[in-house]
């Protein structure tokens, strides 16, 4: 809420961002590294609705190309700048960026793990599965940590770029707030995630565990 109640706040001087970031993408070269933007605004695709109405933006790294609708939501366009840095120039953000979709594919695995699979007996010797279900939830966390660093490193790059366009401080200002907010959504979505999959473990440990049961010999007479 936050987060979105400021990015509604910077749509009223959007045009205070917009020319700053037009120019970016040649300003960082980026646009000789083949990245363009592509104004969503004149866009008329049902399927790129949020787009069009300025609630998304993103850098689809396929193409190469920013899709944001310049007219609302410019400020957010230095953050997917920084997304198209780490994919085409820096070697810890394409690193990072690359473990984003494995690392939340694992952590739904793991969440997968932790509801469905039978857990043993206190008693049972365990092996490297029952370790990696009693830590599911520790292991979900940290399976979205690639994701919160890499849009970490995006806002910062984002930033550095609006920087050199010229953009003034009180602006650069209110986009680090604006970006320390989103970021803060990707730190609560990790937290959440990790908090779900230990949850669910923790309650299918005590109520599916088998328990060992204490039975007196039965004497025939």
């Amino acid at each position: 809420k936050p987060f979105e109640k400021q990015l509604a706040k910077e749509q009223f001087q959007n045009h205070l961002y917009k020319d700053a970031f037009l120019k970016a993408p040649s300003v960082c070269g980026l646009d000789s590294k083949g990245v363009t933007i592509q104004k969503m605004e004149e866009c008329r695709s049902l399927q790129n609705l949020e787009y069009i109405l300025g609630r998304n933006a993103a850098y689809d790294k396929n193409n190469k190309m920013i899709k944001i609708n310049t007219n609302k939501i410019s400020i957010a366009g230095f953050h997917e700048l920084g997304h198209a840095m780490n994919d085409i120039t820096g070697k810890a953000g394409k690193f990072l960026s690359k473990l984003r979709w494995p690392g939340r594919i694992a952590a739904g695995w793991l969440g997968t793990i932790a509801t469905f699979s039978s857990p043993k007996p206190k008693t049972a010797p365990k092996d490297k599965f029952d370790y990696i279900k009693d830590n599911s939830g520790k292991l979900a966390f940290a399976c979205m940590i690639p994701t919160v660093l890499e849009e970490g490193l995006a806002s910062y790059k984002g930033i550095q770029i609006a920087k050199k366009t010229g953009l003034s401080a009180p602006l650069i200002k209110n986009m680090k707030k604006l970006y320390a907010k989103a970021l803060l959504t990707y730190v609560g979505h990790a937290v959440g995630t990790g908090l779900a999959v230990g949850t669910a473990n923790m309650i299918m440990q005590k109520f599916t565990r088998p328990k060992i049961i204490d039975t007196e010999p039965f004497y025939f007479f």
